[in-house]
């Protein structure tokens, strides 16, 4: 069956996309750089979590990339000591399930390769 959606839009949809992008990947490098040195466990997936985001800004295993770095950023937010808002993390949750199913978009890594 034939989707119903180009794979790698551009124009508007895609710029759209790279916004979700740029929006998930600070999430995930501000949720990774605030837990670097507070436990060995901490540190590895607040690296994790930075390397997502600088392959989600390039558009790099976007839906891939996108999951491995919302189950770090649940792990790094149940091993924080502060107790934090749910909302957001709500909110990061639905962007982030919204990025995996949609991918990319034109303006990615992913899209060039794919032409190719």
């Amino acid at each position: 069956m034939d989707r119903l959606y180009l794979r790698f839009p551009s124009g508007g949809l895609g710029f759209g996309l790279l916004l979700l992008r740029l929006i998930v990947a600070t999430w995930f490098f501000e949720t990774g750089v605030t837990m670097v040195g507070a436990s060995l466990v901490a540190s590895f997936f607040a690296l994790v979590l930075a390397s997502a985001a600088l392959s989600l800004i390039a558009g790099v295993g976007t839906s891939a990339i996108t999951l491995v770095g919302a189950v770090c950023s649940i792990v790094l937010l149940l091993l924080g000591s502060e107790p934090y808002p749910w909302f957001p993390v709500l909110s990061i949750a639905v962007l982030a399930g919204s990025l995996v199913l949609l991918g990319p978009g034109g303006y990615s890594l992913d899209a060039k390769r794919a032409n190719h």
